[in-house]
């Protein structure tokens, strides 16, 4: 009878782990991000209700010029990753009458900046802004957009 009793709480506890498998993993197409398509242009935002996005590779070289990235996306994921390398001119030099500070200058055409934040999709969209600052230099610019650590879109353009 014992021996009965052990067969069948065996056959039960079997047939239990069996019904309450673990719940699937999600496949790995579901975790990813898919990038649809991605433009470069000017942001205009006279209208702060409607913002309007014009593509181009040409931004005019106005202090508080808006410019960026629209980057329509596929994912399931609530917020993405994103990083931005934005390689820039750097200002002209001013001609220095001081030789021995000229010398001990060394001038390197250009420089990184990097930006890193997480954006949440809004109708399966991302963006990424700028302004032409101050005292930016007018020239030709490269930016890099990179999506959970994968290049997404590269854009070159001028600014002049």
């Amino acid at each position: 009878m014992t021996r009965k009793l052990l067969l069948l709480l065996s056959l039960v506890v079997a047939g239990a782990a069996f019904a309450a498998s673990p719940e699937k993993a999600p496949a790995p197409e579901e975790q990813g991000v898919e990038v649809i398509n991605a433009e470069f242009g000017l942001f205009d935002v006279s209208n702060p209700r409607e913002p309007v996005f014009t593509p181009t590779q040409l931004v005019p070289h106005r202090q508080d010029q808006r410019y960026g990235w629209v980057i329509e996306l596929r994912t399931r994921k609530r917020s993405v990753s994103v990083r931005e390398e934005y390689l820039v001119p750097n200002p002209a030099r001013t001609k220095n009458p001081d030789q021995l500070d000229d010398s001990l200058n060394i001038e390197t055409p250009r420089h990184n900046q990097i930006s890193q934040r997480q954006l949440v999709p809004v109708d399966g969209k991302i963006y990424g802004e700028w302004a032409i600052g101050p005292n930016e230099p007018a020239g030709h610019r490269r930016l890099q957009v990179l999506i959970e650590n994968e290049v997404a879109a590269r854009f070159e353009f001028d600014v002049k």
